[in-house]
């Protein structure tokens, strides 16, 4: 009887390392799986995150050639309705000029027959022109009796003068003109001096 109870406690102990040593070999393994899983996963991590980052870039460049390409095309459209806008600009002020064209070509047809109708013509496109000019901004520059501007006037010469301050404006050779405020041409005048000493 003690043989065998010693026997089974031999037995007994004898498995205790055995599975002891088993689970050591389990644990193990399970340590090894887990510590190449770990590498494998953070590598798909970071291979999904480049597709992702790929992905992303490629969507950017679409976007960036479509912005460049509506950039081109909105300055090729501008540039057209430039050149359009500078081939048709005069237009209006072209169609406004041909009623007084056709005034002055009536004229000249009755010039033989009645030289009273060509002033009456000529005096009736004047005020054409007047009137057109007025509609677009175009103004003549007030000259008579203005002291000399050099800004507005151009003299052409002087003359002297007791009923006049210096430098004022008493004759117009050529009329100036203003368009919105902006000098087109500067109006010719002549204008006074003071006397010299030996005359005065």
């Amino acid at each position: 009887m003690k043989k065998a109870k010693a026997k089974a406690k031999d037995k007994v102990g004898s498995k205790k390392p055995e599975i002891e040593e088993n689970e050591i070999a389990a644990a193990t393994e399970v340590g090894v799986e887990d510590a190449e899983d770990a590498p494998k996963s953070e590598t798909e991590e970071l291979e999904a995150e480049v597709e992702e980052l790929k992905k992303q870039n490629t969507a950017l460049k679409d976007q960036m050639l479509r912005t460049q390409a509506e950039a081109e095309n909105f300055r090729k459209r501008m540039r057209r309705e430039k050149d359009e806008f500078a081939r048709f600009a005069r237009e209006g002020f072209v169609r406004d000029l041909l009623p007084v064209k056709d005034n002055l070509e009536r004229a000249l047809l009755h010039a033989d027959e009645d030289p009273e109708a060509i002033v009456a013509g000529v005096k009736l496109t004047l005020e054409q022109f007047d009137s057109t000019f007025k509609t677009m901004g175009v103004e003549c520059v007030d000259c008579h009796g203005q002291a000399f501007d050099p800004e507005l006037h151009e003299a052409m010469n002087q003359v002297e003068s007791d009923e006049h301050e210096p430098n004022t404006v008493v004759g117009e050779l050529q009329k100036g003109y203003q368009l919105n405020g902006r000098l087109l041409r500067p109006a010719m005048v002549t204008v006074t001096k003071a006397k010299t000493k030996a005359e005065a």
